[in-house]
């Protein structure tokens, strides 16, 4: 979203009359603002830095309000250009120094300057922001805190929704984005290439690719009408992360090169690393690892986490494809360790059941002990994982987006354990996690109707899957996560499944692992016999 015009709204008001005017002696730092904000608007953004430094050194050395009030509005927008010059830990520190700043104003004089319309825009470019580094909690609390100045106006139900599902709760996410949609559609019209962003990221996150490419295809017309280069830009790259994951390479190519063409159009550096990250990944598909690995050096620092866990998976891929098993193991480690410590527990659900199958085909190259201890080692990763996602499911409510869940993200954990259990020869395991499998069917809604027949027929049938591509190497766009727990739905959490209740099964260790790992249920303590 283009954070100057918002401002530069807000100066307007003042000069307007509709709040108290600042004082004659701050007229220069207003002045220096706002021609900041219109030569940001134009790209000439080297020439804004300088007005912005200016007028917030012009306000330095005083506690009087008015100082404050240009103060706090200088600082919004030099967070938004630090954004676009893709250095998201200044735009974090100067968005923070907007926020207190418009509250100690807000304290001392309530709204008479205007005020509270900075806050409030400080607080959602703040929250946007916390959404990149994968601090969603705070966001979301930001979020909540602007709600309370001026109520839910349609930034703040955009920015909400995207928040939602970069942390995984995409049910939450989905019912956000369409009132955000609808609140942008009748009296925000150029926040609706924003939202139909959201809702791909929600469907290509969980499983529906041609509506991912709807949504998509929307929001590159709706933002080219509006002449919004940066929504363009954004719908353009997603479109080229979906083509990779379709193994159309060359359209995915030629697509990130559009994206980067837009994105160096606009000045906003910050989307150039996410280009520069998917032509690596196409230079893997197409049999280029050195090509990739060498384009994967040249991206330097100022990564968001998500951003880091793909550059790792990209370079795993890479010397994997060359043979390098062991560096390859190495990059997905760092890319699982990057996901725990930012949070994202769905990420780290799809890096485990991958790195899993790279350890199956590492193991397929050696043999005697070097083999069996590769293949523990992928069980470890795969089966927690695969009890973890498929758990998930009761998350949801009933309908295709749960069931889609199930496909996108059960499916091929549970393969992988499969794979690792195969390969070990554990038959007792592999017989006590069949009849866990079996019985998920005890999942049951506690206040819900059944599913109508027409309900039914429209699920998606589960696809046929090719891993021709990582699974979250392109698409790293859309992939964050705080809280590990999503709100319940009503479901309760199925029993443990046991040949004799009262005895715990082999199965039983693995799944207080998983539920460790990933800080969520997986079975409730209840155990019945199983079939």
């Amino acid at each position: 979203m283009t954070w100057w015009k918002k401002l530069v709204a807000a100066d307007r008001r003042a000069a307007e009359g509709q709040v108290r005017p600042i004082g004659p002696e701050w007229h220069d730092c207003v002045r220096l603002n706002t021609q900041g904000a219109t030569l940001a608007a134009q790209g000439r953004l080297e020439a804004a830095a300088s007005a912005f430094e200016a007028a917030y050194e012009a306000t330095l050395g005083s506690d009087d309000t008015e100082a404050l009030v240009c103060r706090a509005a200088v600082a919004g927008n030099r967070a938004g250009l630090a954004g676009m010059l893709g250095d998201g830990a200044a735009a974090l520190r100067w968005n923070t120094e907007a926020v207190t700043l418009g509250r100690s104003v807000v304290a001392r004089v309530g709204n008479a300057y205007g005020t509270t319309e900075v806050l409030t825009n400080a607080l959602v470019a703040r929250a946007e922001n916390l959404r990149h580094a994968a601090r969603h909690a705070e966001a979301l609390a930001d979020l909540d805190e602007a709600v309370d100045l001026v109520g839910s106006r349609p930034p703040i139900a955009a920015v909400r929704a995207s928040v939602l599902a970069a942390s995984g709760r995409f049910g939450e996410a989905a019912a956000a984005a369409h009132t955000a949609l609808d609140l942008a559609y009748g009296s925000a019209p150029q926040l609706a290439a924003f939202v139909h962003t959201t809702l791909a990221e929600i469907a290509g996150a969980t499983g529906d690719p041609a509506g991912s490419a709807e949504h998509l295809g929307l929001a590159r017309d709706l933002a080219e009408a509006t002449g919004d280069l940066t929504a363009q830009a954004t719908a353009v790259l997603s479109l080229a992360r979906l083509a990779y994951l379709e193994s159309a390479n060359d359209r995915a190519a030629a697509l990130y090169a559009d994206a980067e063409r837009l994105i160096e159009a606009t000045g906003n550096q910050r989307g150039l690393l996410a280009c520069r990250l998917g032509r690596a990944a196409v230079d893997v598909n197409l049999g280029r690892p050195r090509d990739a690995l060498r384009l994967l050096d040249a991206l330097g620092d100022g990564a968001t986490p998500v951003e880091r866990i793909a550059i790792s998976q990209v370079q795993g891929a890479a010397l994997e494809t060359s043979g390098e098993f062991a560096a390859a193991d190495e990059r997905y480690a760092a890319a699982a360790g990057t996901s725990a410590r930012a949070g994202l527990w769905h990420v780290a659900l799809g890096i485990a059941w991958w790195r899993a199958d790279a350890l199956i085909r590492w193991a397929s190259t050696v043999d005697g002990e070097r083999r069996r201890e590769l293949c523990e080692r992928a069980l470890d990763l795969a089966l927690p994982a695969a009890l973890a996602a498929e758990a998930v499911r009761q998350r949801f409510a009933h309908g295709p987006l749960r069931e889609r869940w199930v496909a996108l993200a059960a499916a091929p954990a549970i393969r992988a354990a499969f794979a690792a259990l195969s390969s070990l020869g554990d038959i007792e395991l592999a017989a006590a996690y069949i009849d866990h499998i079996a019985g998920t069917v005890s999942l049951s809604p506690d206040d819900q109707q059944p599913a109508t027949r027409g309900e039914l027929v429209s699920l998606p049938p589960p696809p046929i899957v090719e891993e021709e591509h990582l699974p979250y190497a392109a698409s790293f766009l859309g992939s964050a996560g705080d809280d590990p727990v999503f709100p319940a739905v009503g479901f309760a959490l199925p029993p443990r499944v046991r040949v004799d209740p009262a005895t715990p099964s082999t199965l039983d260790s693995w799944i207080d692992v998983a539920e460790r790992r990933y800080g969520f249920p997986v079975r409730s303590a209840r155990a019945v016999a199983s079939w």
